[in-house]
């Protein structure tokens, strides 16, 4: 039976827990009331009290000793990842207009592409609605970037479809609580390194092959056609052998729903200063212009509501006087809000019943694919509205991470950041992350007040408005530049571009990274190899040797050939070779066991090597491996010292192995001759004596 613990141990436990918690408290409230309450013209008197830091609060409210340095250190740590603390004292009336009119700006294009995001995913369109406004919410406390806006996206739609094809929803909620622990996982190891493994012309095929994916999957849609496929050469197959089924309805409503789509977003390039002008105001002066350009802006930007809104008033004019729409609509969409849940870890479908490990069995490479991908959204988004500044990954993982795990809790498919509404976000003027609070506001509302509505909607609508917002997602003129400038980054582009199309958009993803690793792989294993004949003050002869990169094992067996064939081809076997090591980041054990041998050859031959700008811990390695002395310098006037013993600072001071040696009395001076000689070997080679 175990003890329980004395209260000799319980009680300063306590004690720094209740200390830890009032410093957090009193931390908040600092945080959000003593901006309301402060005094405006008290902050007009020119002597101003400076403001307490968080970590000078944490510091005075715990108590002295080891678990308070302790919990200074956890709660630093803590703080530092509630992101909300660093700008939400200063937030102002200002800040609050634009992030209203930003976030409701947000969440009319949120709320069509939503739906039409979870038709992608092959989900009812509700999980698209409880998909938007849980990780809006969570990304205000924690996100960095004030222009992203978490929910569901193109990416994360097209593959949840690839991954939970054929299965209930029950597998679509466990992946995105699996994608979430995942991206957390990626933020605690600090793994947002290997987001950069992934090159832009790998992320620009997989891109387009991804909107080519999406678009061409969404013209069964456009035309009203059904039937199933698997992959993208299954569905243009079929999608030909169908197109005899096409209904008119569906298909005027469609192509009317892009054209509308495309000219709205066209409006707010109209030159109404010109219109407006009166000659008396410049054009961006005059009342008129700016109300106008803000009229047609609004309208480029909720034009997908708009167009989802007109769809549906014809929808229920044609139900309420004929009975019957003439093209197919969403169907029934179970209203109010997702129940609060944990993610379901079993599963029964078709009479089988399906544990945790063979569920995520099902889900497969996904469980890594799918956080891969959203991550690189999230840091890509961040990377573009940085505008300089700091670009904290590690942040934009453990949030995304919390939001998807959040999410699987209310039936959400995997989310992240998507470029359209950041740019969305970044035209309607956001200042904070809080806009957040109002998208999903908005999004909470129409599930609670909408859904029946959402019946209406036609799917030709949802349709058009996804292969609009897709169609501008691929970058086709970078194949271009590629071609011109690398043909290496342009087969790499053109192959994850097809093999996406050919044999999946995970596949090719994977193609193109390892097409970059083994790049890199062999820029380490085939390092460029610069020789340089130079001369001493003296008129002396050497070999300068420099590699481009650092030394580790895959390239050792090649520079030791190299080196050889150096030694004897471009200096005869006689002429010091020097090999500078300043790109060397260090030596692992294979690397430098190639360098004893290396060093051996040259010692057969009596041809003296030195090596030049050794890193400290590279050389104690290479002095513990080897059974003689490294020669090595850091200069060049030691390296005279070394080769021909030059003397330096002083008549009684030589260098010796890159150290200076003073003469003791009685004892003479060691002669370079004798300093080569057991260094470097005897016979054969051209050594110099001091004069």
């Amino acid at each position: 039976m175990a003890h329980p613990p004395a209260p000799w141990a319980i009680e300063p436990l306590r004690h720094w827990s209740h200390r830890l918690i009032a410093a957090m408290i009193q931390l908040l409230t600092s945080a959000f009331v003593q901006p309301v309450m402060e005094d405006p013209k008290a902050q007009q008197t020119p002597l101003k009290k400076k403001r307490r830091s968080r970590a000078d609060s944490i510091r005075e409210a715990l108590p002295p000793g080891p678990l308070s340095s302790i919990a200074k250190r956890a709660a630093r740590q803590a703080l530092s990842f509630v992101h909300i603390l660093t700008w939400i004292p200063n937030y102002s009336k200002d800040d609050i207009v634009c992030d209203v009119i930003a976030g409701i700006t947000i969440g009319l294009t949120m709320l069509p592409q939503s739906i039409a995001y979870a038709l992608l995913a092959g989900l009812s369109p509700q999980y698209g609605l409880y998909s938007s406004f849980v990780g809006t919410l969570i990304y205000i406390v924690f996100g960095t970037v004030k222009e992203v806006s978490i929910g569901p996206t193109s990416l994360m739609a097209l593959l949840t479809y690839e991954y939970t094809r054929d299965h209930p929803v029950e597998f679509v909620i466990l992946l995105t609580f699996l994608t979430g622990c995942m991206e957390l996982l990626f933020g605690i190891l600090h793994l947002g390194v290997l987001v950069d493994f992934i090159s832009a012309p790998v992320v620009s095929g997989f891109t387009a092959a991804t909107s080519v994916v999406i678009g061409e999957a969404q013209m069964k849609g456009l035309l009203g056609i059904k039937y199933k496929s698997v992959g993208f050469v299954d569905n243009v197959w079929k999608l030909f052998s169908h197109m005899k089924e096409t209904k008119p309805g569906d298909a005027i409503l469609g192509v009317s729903s892009m054209i509308f789509l495309l000219s709205f977003r066209k409006l707010k390039d109209i030159p109404v200063g010109k219109l407006f002008s009166d000659g008396k105001l410049p054009n961006e002066s005059n009342p008129k212009s700016r109300v106008v350009e803000k009229i047609l802006w609004f309208l480029t930007i909720g034009r997908n509501a708009l167009i989802v809104l007109i769809g549906g008033i014809l929808s229920f004019v044609f139900e309420r006087n004929w009975g019957v729409a003439p093209f197919a609509l969403s169907g029934q969409i179970d209203p109010g809000f997702p129940s609060f849940q944990p993610p379901p870890f079993q599963a029964t479908y078709a009479n089988t019943t399906y544990s945790f490990g063979e569920m995520a069995s099902e889900l497969g490479t996904g469980i890594l694919i799918v956080p891969v991908v959203a991550v690189l959204a999230n840091i890509a988004i961040a990377k573009a509205y940085a505008n300089g500044g700091t670009m904290h990954a590690t942040q934009e993982m453990l949030t995304l991470g919390l939001c998807n795990i959040a999410g699987s809790f209310v039936s959400s498919m995997p989310t992240c950041g998507a470029f359209t509404r950041s740019a969305v976000s970044s035209a309607s003027g956001v200042r904070t992350p809080l806009a957040g609070l109002y998208t999903g506001t908005l999004i909470m509302l129409a599930l609670g007040f909408l859904t029946p509505y959402f019946y209406y909607i036609p799917r030709a609508t949802l349709s058009a408005v996804l292969i609009c917002a897709v169609m501008f997602m691929a970058d086709f003129g970078i194949y271009k530049k590629l071609w011109r400038t690398s043909k290496r980054d342009f087969l790499a582009a053109i192959l994850t571009f097809v093999v996406c199309l050919l044999l999946g958009i995970e596949i090719g993803l994977l193609l193109g990274v390892a097409l970059n690793c083994g790049h890199l792989l062999y820029l380490w294993a085939r390092p460029r190899i610069n020789v340089e004949h130079k001369k001493m003050p003296g008129g002396r002869d050497y070999l300068m040797v420099t590699l481009d990169t650092g030394l580790y094992f895959p390239a050792i067996e090649f520079i030791r050939m190299e080196l050889g064939r150096i030694g004897v081809s471009e200096g005869d076997g006689v002429q010091p070779l020097v090999l500078n090591c300043e790109h060397f980041k260090g030596l692992d054990y294979s690397a430098a066991m190639g360098f004893v041998s290396v060093m051996k050859e040259y010692k057969k031959r009596a041809q003296p090597i030195v090596l030049m700008n050794l890193k400290d811990d590279a050389l104690s390695l290479l002095q513990k491996l080897c059974a003689y002395d490294v020669i090595h310098c850091t200069s060049e006037g030691e390296l005279a010292a070394i080769l021909y013993g030059e003397i330096t600072d002083s008549e009684d001071t030589v260098l010796l192995n890159g150290v200076k040696t003073a003469p003791s009395d009685g004892m003479d001076t060691p002669s370079p001759e004798r300093h080569l000689s057991l260094d470097v070997g005897d016979g054969g080679s051209d050594h110099k004596s001091l004069q």
